[in-house]
């Protein structure tokens, strides 16, 4: 059972998990949230949980915390939570509140992801934490949740998109290292294709994956036409698996054929 109760405490007491997640603060509209607090005071507490020095780690609040150190706020009011958080899981609240922050942009928003990660040591304990699965945290983290071993190989093998593309698809890096140098020679059109193709199954073999991805060569544009609300239920979809609409449509149109046997 999570107990917890509104305080206000010295705001020197309280601080965030990690100095540089501080300092990775995107300071984006914090002046507007300043004047607003100033205004019309604090809405919604900072959430924080007490240690055994009598000090304050932040959960989730780090926007609020910053605004109210700018109009030179010496207490704040916050609310302790008294619940045995380890600080893996806590870290992971503060994270998550800044994940679902709207304004909250795709660098940032690895950023915080790889901060995760690196604090849990983990790609498997970040995402349950998260409440996500591994693919999810791995498109959340960008090019930052790709291995060292495939990062070294931009841009002189593959591209920096290539390599996350690679990754996303084949989570074992060396696997995904030796596809990099197998088609290193590619076109960019053609390495293009590949992990297209590679997309509807990682577990073909090479020559397969060539033959389908150069059935890709052509292909037609062709246009379906979708009720209002198929459309709408076709782009969150989308937005779901972090495709493109027309990316998804050619990934389902494709997957259809195959199982009908036109490869």
């Amino acid at each position: 059972m999570v107990f917890h109760k509104i305080e206000t405490v010295p705001i020197s007491k309280v601080s965030v998990w990690d100095e540089v997640e501080a300092r990775k603060l995107n300071s984006e509209g914090i002046k507007e949230l300043a004047d607003s607090i100033r205004q019309e005071g604090l809405q919604n507490p900072p959430v924080v949980q007490k240690t055994k020095d009598g000090k304050y780690k932040l959960i989730a609040g780090q926007r609020r915390l910053e605004a109210l150190k700018r109009i030179g706020s010496k207490n704040i009011p916050v609310l302790v939570v008294k619940h045995p958080y380890d600080d893996e899981n806590a870290k992971a609240v503060s994270i998550v509140e800044n994940l679902h922050r709207k304004q909250m942009k795709s660098n940032e928003m690895a950023e915080a992801c790889d901060f995760l990660v690196k604090s849990m040591k983990s790609n498997k304990k970040a995402a349950t934490a998260l409440g996500i699965s591994q693919q999810t945290l791995r498109s959340y983290s960008g090019f930052n949740s790709v291995p060292e071993k495939l990062q070294q190989l931009v841009p002189k093998i593959i591209s920096r998109n290539e390599a996350l593309q690679l990754y996303r698809i084949i989570p074992k890096v060396d696997d995904a290292v030796e596809i990099a140098n197998r088609i290193s020679r590619y076109s960019a059109a053609a390495k293009k294709r590949y992990i297209d193709a590679l997309t509807l199954d990682p577990t073909a073999p090479h020559a397969t994956i060539r033959r389908m991805a150069n059935h890709f060569k052509e292909k037609q544009n062709i246009r379906i036409k979708l009720t209002k609300q198929q459309a709408k239920f076709f782009s969150k979809a989308a937005t779901e698996s972090s495709s493109e609409p027309n990316e998804l449509a050619a990934k389902i149109v494709s997957e259809w054929l195959l199982k009908k046997g036109y490869k």
